[in-house]
């Protein structure tokens, strides 16, 4: 399989919300993970979950893009996908490490806590890559 087939999930998790800063997944030829995280959000405000993206080395889409599939809903607000152009991020050794400063198309997710919302609250969603791998995500929400 060639670098330019190769999807990098760039799942800059919890941007808003974790102090981690981003972190790069890669998922390809059929590969699996499971990545757990927490965030905490404010009743009422919006996090951003991350931003993802399955671009060739020149910065231009994928001939297969990402799929996002939302596995459990949460209960006390809604997760939203949207496919917009964002930064993503590359290791320096990644031929699309160039492209770190460049809007690029992907996919941006967000967490948005109802009103109401208290206590805590959980969602899962898997991150399927253009080059046949998955990653599972597990969110546990601390609303403030």
């Amino acid at each position: 399989m060639s670098l330019a087939r190769i999807a990098l999930l760039a799942a800059a998790l919890g941007l808003s919300a974790c102090n981690a800063g981003p972190r790069a997944y890669v998922y390809a030829g059929g590969s699996q993970a499971s990545v757990q995280k927490t965030i905490s959000v404010p009743r009422g405000a919006t996090a951003s979950l991350g931003f993802g993206a399955s671009i060739n080395p020149d910065c231009t889409r994928s001939d297969v893009p990402d799929r996002v599939t939302l596995t459990q809903a949460p209960s006390q607000g809604r997760v939203e996908i949207r496919h917009e152009a964002g930064y993503a991020y590359f290791r320096p050794a990644n031929p699309r490490s160039r492209c770190n400063t460049t809007r690029v198309p992907g996919t941006k997710m967000f967490y948005h806590a109802s009103p109401n919302a208290s206590g805590t609250d959980t969602f899962s969603y898997d991150w399927y890559s253009g080059t046949g791998g998955v990653a599972h995500f597990t969110v546990t929400v601390n609303i403030l």
